[in-house]
């Protein structure tokens, strides 16, 4: 949807398919309380109104509020996404590029667990 300037029909199919592809990673019941999770109700509401936005014609602001939505459902899952990637071969190359870097250690540093 995002290649051919927001296609609102593709932008659609993209939503459900992302939805359907994490039910079926986590199953019904999981992803119901990942979305439920009291902590994650303000990702929750932003993403499903961009997709309403998307679904009722809005396609560009609805894209733009879907993507805060998701920022806020998934940013936890960063310092995990970036160790994993610090262990893939040529991308560790990428990610010690010092800009890159700099914003990898940010990132880490604001979202990891008290020890």
């Amino acid at each position: 949807g995002i290649m051919l300037f927001f296609d609102r029909a593709l932008l659609a199919l993209g939503n459900l398919a992302f939805l359907c592809g994490l039910t079926f990673l986590l199953g019904p019941s999981k992803t119901a309380r990942f979305f439920s999770k009291k902590e994650k109700w303000q990702g929750t509401f932003f993403f499903f109104l961009g997709f309403c936005g998307i679904i009722a014609g809005y396609a560009f602001f609805g894209f733009i509020i879907e993507i805060y939505g998701a920022w806020k459902l998934f940013a936890a899952f960063l310092p995990t996404v970036i160790n994993a990637m610090k262990m893939i071969p040529g991308v560790n190359v990428i990610l010690n590029v010092p800009g890159v870097s700099f914003l990898c250690d940010k990132v880490y540093d604001q979202r990891r667990l008290p020890a």
